[in-house]
């Protein structure tokens, strides 16, 4: 036995044999004859003289309860060994600047349904062509007609207005007032190429001839108006085409055969 453990136990053998005699006083042969017995279990192992040293002690004391009835029967308990349990290990608080850094989450990329109905690429439109450009070259209408005068007509009541035909006239408009200042309205009209001559409505009665004649190397068109009275009456003529009407000539006055007025 190492004088370690026979230190530990004659220190346990002081402690009981002091605190037995506390409780009861013991002889000194008692005690002799006690250290005599624990000397000889020193070959005995480490387990085995702790409980050797524990039923000797409970057996000592249960001894000496007997020899002393009176005493108390109470065994003192031995002193309990402390038992240091190992710290925990603490637990670092997470830093906050060691605390991963939590990015957004990444929405995943949806994917198109298998049932979802597949769009149908639309056909390319084409646009419509444009419409033909009409091949009927501008035509601008006449200029003012040249030559316009008012004469007495050759029968009764009769007026008579001529002018020189242009070129680039197709037809030509009368028209009439009773005023100087008008207002003047289409009294007649008269188609070049066909000779046809139309009398308006408000005019329907009169009696109009309009011709178209050579005097000399001027074309001349003239104008015949029975208007049935003797005052006189005022005439401007226009030209037209398939561009439109000219310009309104001057006014020009007529009176019939035999009319006391002048113009």
């Amino acid at each position: 036995m190492s004088d370690e453990l026979s230190a530990i136990i004659r220190a346990a053998a002081h402690d009981e044999a002091a605190a037995a005699e506390r409780d009861l006083p013991l002889t000194t042969a008692r005690l002799g004859k006690f250290v005599r017995d624990v000397r000889r279990r020193r070959a005995i192992s480490v387990a085995a003289l702790t409980a050797a040293s524990v039923t000797v002690a409970g057996a000592g004391a249960l001894g000496l309860s007997l020899l002393w009835p009176n005493a108390s029967t109470e065994i003192p308990p031995l002193p309990a060994a402390t038992t240091s349990s190992p710290p925990e290990p603490s637990t670092p608080a997470p830093s906050a600047s060691t605390s991963p850094t939590v990015g957004p989450t990444p929405s995943p990329t949806e994917e198109p349904s298998p049932s979802s109905t597949p769009t149908t690429p639309s056909r390319p439109t084409t646009a419509p062509p444009p419409p033909p450009t009409s091949t009927t070259p501008t035509v601008a209408a006449p200029g003012p007609v040249t030559g316009v005068t008012g004469w007495t007509g050759g029968g009764s009541g009769e007026t008579t207005v001529t002018w020189e035909q242009g070129a680039d006239a197709t037809g030509y408009r009368v028209y009439r007032s009773d005023s100087l200042t008008g207002p003047f309205v289409v009294a007649a009209t008269f188609d070049v190429a066909t000779g046809k001559v139309t009398i308006a409505p408000a005019f329907i009665n009169d009696y109009v001839v309009i011709w178209s004649y050579s005097e000399g190397a001027l074309q001349v068109v003239s104008y015949t108006d029975a208007i049935g009275y003797l005052e006189p009456t005022y005439y401007r003529v226009a030209a037209f085409n398939t561009g439109g009407e000219g310009p309104l000539s001057p006014v020009v006055c007529a009176t019939p055969p035999g009319s006391p007025y002048t113009c």
